[in-house]
């Protein structure tokens, strides 16, 4: 069997909120809740924020993002999502040459406009480039893996398969905002249901479903929460009353749609950060069967998952090896540890 990939190499950080400004008992309605009752609590203390104008002689969404999105380098500036240039924060759009308000959960996917709710919340809109903001339309959120795909600043999409690969820098930040759209909006208060989905919507649909689900679950992983989205959370709680929680609490995300489930959350499981920093270096091309395990991992358990989410292979932390499958195709190892869990995508080849 031939393993075709070399080095992986994943730095896991299991971030809390030890650097973001969280109110105390903000989430104490949350404790000891699990699942879908779990994702009710982090609803109604998310519900009913603050709302603010589109477009306004008064604070607007322009100001709360000139803020929010700040270059920390240069408070003048803003950061656009995307592109992650630096741009002067008072052009706001400027006939077409400055920046725009980029709607994440495409405003169009569930048809809510601009109105105050879903059209002006502040955490799902992001300053951006004109140019690329215009480009990604309300294409899927997905890996761009077609011979269709195009370039554009570091982003792929494309226009066949209806998908949008945002840059690696901003995949977390783009699932993130999507959880907590998914989670906010419930339908009530003559909001919109928002859901995530796992399927590749048309660009005319207006139902209020965005994907992919599973590509969104993953981005979350691979690009872990960073001090801009905590800033911009802190600030955007200053004005609006409330905060995105995945971003406090990465671990939500797994309590309510991964292995945690049925598992009660709880604070005090979050009270430190746990980092685990390792490598698995795999020669390339390897004649083997196993990928060897290095005892420094150290986690509770080892499991290897096929696309579909059949779990292939599960084995005790302690084990020096893991077998691979005789079918070619991507793969995901999974490394449970005592406060973590580490998702790591391979693809396997057979001759």
């Amino acid at each position: 069997m031939r393993i075709s990939f070399y080095t992986i190499l994943t730095a896991f950080s299991f971030y809390i909120s030890l650097h973001a400004q969280i109110p105390d008992g903000y989430y104490n309605s949350a404790e000891n809740k699990s699942d879908q009752a779990l994702r009710l609590a982090l609803h109604n203390i998310i519900d009913d924020h603050n709302e603010f104008p589109y477009t306004s002689s008064s604070t607007d969404t322009w100001d709360i993002l000139q803020e929010s999105d700040a270059d920390s380098s240069n408070s003048n500036n803003v950061i656009l999502i995307y592109t992650r240039e630096s741009v002067d924060g008072s052009q706001e759009y400027n006939g077409g040459g400055g920046w725009n308000r980029e709607h994440v959960w495409a405003k169009s996917r569930g048809d809510f406009g601009t109105v105050t709710g879903e059209g002006t919340d502040v955490h799902n809109l992001r300053a951006s480039n004109i140019q690329v903001n215009s480009t990604r339309l309300n294409y899927n959120f997905d890996d761009c893996i077609s011979n269709s795909c195009n370039q554009t600043y570091g982003n792929s999409y494309s226009s066949s398969t209806l998908v949008f690969e945002p840059r690696d820098e901003d995949k977390g930040d783009v699932a993130r905002i999507i959880f907590y759209m998914d989670v906010r909006y419930e339908g009530d208060s003559g909001e919109e249901d928002l859901e995530m989905t796992e399927e590749i919507l048309s660009t005319s649909s207006k139902l209020p479903r965005h994907g992919v689900r599973s590509t969104l679950l993953e981005w979350h992983e691979l690009d872990p929460v960073d001090d801009f989205e905590r800033n911009r959370n802190d600030v955007i709680y200053s004005y609006q009353g409330n905060r995105n929680p995945f971003i406090d609490h990465p671990e939500f995300v797994d309590y309510i749609w991964g292995d945690q489930q049925q598992t009660a959350w709880n604070s005090s499981l979050s009270n430190t950060t746990v980092q685990t920093d390792f490598k698995l270096f795999i020669p390339n091309p390897v004649q083997t069967n196993y990928i060897d395990i290095p005892p420094s991992i150290n986690a509770s358990s080892i499991a290897l998952y096929n696309l579909q989410g059949k779990q292939m292979n599960r084995l005790p932390g302690s084990a020096e090896r893991i077998k691979m499958p005789a079918t070619s195709g991507i793969y995901f190892l999974r490394f449970v540890f005592d406060q973590s869990v580490l998702n790591k995508r391979i693809l396997v080849k057979t001759p």
